[in-house]
């Protein structure tokens, strides 16, 4: 891929000169006045009277967006009857509670907008008096804020002319008194006055949560609020671009996809609430890799349907509003046509009380239409890519459209990213429709010190549980930058190589790790070792679903799953090692017990300081070319 050179985001002029100054200073000088172009009344967040109006005419030239809306009064139709959000938190957080407010107040808004059903109407208020009433929305974890600012302002402003004068008072007050009152102290000169507003500085989703919160609240009631809401908005142009530097330079995230989700949707969020109610986003979507982080969540995704979840997050990717809204926008084609397949796939699930995407409603306000040449979309993408940044990772496939094609993923960067793992140098394998080389994903987040003292103790989140290398026992320096140090991709062949040396200090005078997707029909991994220090072991893993029987001199491995085959080769060295079957059981009774996975892994103390690991791992079946040669094991190319 073209990689994008370095990035500067451009703050709008009228913000330009105030940047030295607090937020409420910005504000009182905006010139002009950004409330200038406030659009008037109400609803203005997102979408228009009108626009809520043609919903169901535009619904009977497109299926998709009929069964989309059909699924959102479906949704709505359960939620009526279920019980009402509690103050309840789940260890430090109220954002469980949070984020079913979110979801039932969009849901059942936009459903009595579509039927005027006044069932719906009052479940909203119902839930938005209910959240109003609470102490507060426990703003020592500052997401549940956001979040519940976010539920009460759509809501709020979707609603505002079937509100009585009671409810909207009850609603506007709780949005001043539990959000909108930090958010001078969050914007303030120098930084955060209040240590729980850390997030208005940092360069990670909560940034993009709590602006995205505060501002829904702020153009909400910017009519009635003008300071505050002018307050709120310059603060959000000076920090807002923070957050979106964690794009630099290709458009890959940190944190992995599932937070891409949770970041880039209220950042998405931010600017259409911008571009709707005023008219501008102030250039804020004007990084260019922003604009070019839809491929990398069209990339990052496998043919098996689930990502290459690394960090913090799980496997599972459905549609997201903010990947189309950003396809729409900025492109690829390609993503735009895989929005409306994953929207597809999910109207299709059934509804439950519980709910599911808490912002599926707005698929309907930035819905993906038929793309122009769908069938020429994916012809025109890569299949191979090299994402830079804090997660230096490369993603290789055999083709695009088959959900047989063979993918692979592989993690490099820099352990100490936001939400990361110890798992520089691991991998995820698809191939026929099955993930034959998983990541565990996270665990529970109220174990102790999970993201504190103990966090690398936790079998799912340190190396000894990821698809890498690992000399002797050792855990990875946690602060440590592994880059992809090569990376090349042809018609036939791609292959990336990952310096791991900075993983394991002193481990070795240099550990390198190699990908490559050979014949776009089978992967090589392997790895070369120079100067290891004498009688260090090396342990080989990979975590799989599969069933895995091995062979009687423990060389090859045959994994089976869903009536299809992958077979495992050591290549190197030609004798010694051996494939084992392992346990994933983690040390602790309170970790997840990682059911029904289990840890194919080669045990080896190499016979001199510099050494080869290389294991080869085909696809087996009537698809995958059979016999052929072994692939001819070379160096990596110099740096």
């Amino acid at each position: 891929m073209r990689h994008s050179v370095g990035i500067v985001h451009r703050l709008p002029g009228w913000l330009l000169v105030f940047v030295g100054l607090t937020s409420a200073g910005i504000a009182a000088s905006l010139s002009p006045d950004p409330l200038s172009s406030l659009r008037p009344g109400h609803p203005r967040l997102l979408a228009t009277a009108a626009d809520f109006a043609a919903l169901s005419g535009r619904a009977g030239q497109d299926p998709l967006l009929a069964a989309t809306l059909d699924h959102v009064r479906q949704q709505a139709e359960l939620f009526v009857a279920v019980p009402v959000v509690e103050y309840k938190l789940v260890g430090p957080r109220l954002l469980d509670q949070s984020r079913a407010a979110l979801n039932r107040i969009l849901t059942c808004a936009l459903a009595f907008r579509l039927t005027g059903d006044a069932r719906f109407r009052d479940r909203a208020v119902k839930e938005m008096l209910t959240a109003a009433a609470f102490r507060d929305w426990n703003p020592s974890h500052f997401l549940d804020v956001a979040e519940m600012s976010t539920a009460l302002a759509l809501g709020y402003d979707w609603l505002y002319a079937d509100l009585t004068a009671g409810e909207r008072g009850a609603v506007k007050q709780a949005l001043l008194d539990k959000a909108l009152s930090f958010a001078p102290a969050a914007y303030a000169k120098g930084g955060p006055t209040d240590k729980r507003l850390w997030f208005a500085t940092r360069v990670n989703n909560w940034n993009q949560v709590c602006n995205g919160g505060l501002l829904a609240a702020a153009l909400a009631l910017a009519d009635e609020e003008p300071a505050l809401a002018r307050t709120v908005i310059a603060g959000v142009c000076v920090s807002l671009p923070r957050a979106v530097t964690a794009y630099d330079p290709d458009g890959a995230y940190p944190e992995g996809p599932g937070y891409w989700d949770y970041g880039t949707t209220y950042n998405v969020l931010a600017l259409a609430m911008l571009d709707s109610a005023l008219g501008t986003r102030f250039d804020l979507d004007r990084s260019p890799a922003f604009q070019r982080t839809a491929l990398y969540r069209l990339a990052v995704q496998g043919p098996t349907g689930l990502g290459f979840n690394y960090a913090d997050g799980g496997a599972g990717m459905g549609a997201s509003p903010a990947f189309t809204w950003l396809a729409q926008r900025f492109g690829p084609p390609a993503a735009l046509a895989h929005s409306r397949a994953l929207l597809a796939d999910d109207v299709k699930k059934k509804v439950n009380a519980r709910g599911g995407d808490r912002f599926f409603a707005l698929h309907a306000l930035w819905f993906p239409a038929v793309a122009k040449n769908p069938n020429d979309a994916s012809s025109e993408t890569p299949l191979d890519f090299h994402f830079r940044g804090p997660a230096d990772i490369v993603l290789l496939r055999s083709a695009w459209g088959d959900p047989r094609a063979l993918f692979v993923g592989f993690k490099a960067g820099d352990n100490s990213a936001n939400h990361s793992h110890l798992d520089l140098g691991s991998f995820v394998l698809d191939a026929d429709g099955v993930r034959w080389a998983a990541d565990l994903g996270p665990d529970d987040y109220n174990l102790p010190a999970y993201f504190g003292a103990q966090r690398w103790t936790y079998f799912r989140l340190n190396n000894r549980s990821h698809n890498t290398l690992t000399p002797g026992h050792a855990l990875q320096n946690a602060k440590a930058v592994a880059p992809i140090v090569s990376f090349g991709s042809t018609p036939n062949r791609a292959f990336a190589v990952a310096d791991l040396t900075p993983a394991y200090p002193g481990a070795a005078k240099r550990m390198l790790r190699g990908l490559t997707l050979l014949d776009r029909a089978r992967v090589l991994v392997q790895d070369d070792i120079a100067g290891l220090k004498s009688g260090t072991s090396l342990r080989w893993t990979m975590v799989t679903t599969a069933k895995i029987a091995l062979s009687a001199d423990g060389r090859t491995a045959t994994l089976t799953e869903k009536g299809r085959t992958l077979r495992a080769e050591i290549l190197a060295p030609a004798n010694g090692p051996k494939f084992s079957v392992d346990s994933t059981r983690p040390p602790t009774s309170a970790e997840n017990p990682n059911t029904g996975t289990t840890l194919l892994a080669i045990d080896t103390i190499p016979s001199s300081a510099d050494s080869r690991l290389a294991v080869l791992l085909t696809p087996v079946g009537d698809r995958w070319p059979a016999n052929l040669p072994p692939p001819e094991l070379t160096p990596f190319p110099a740096r």
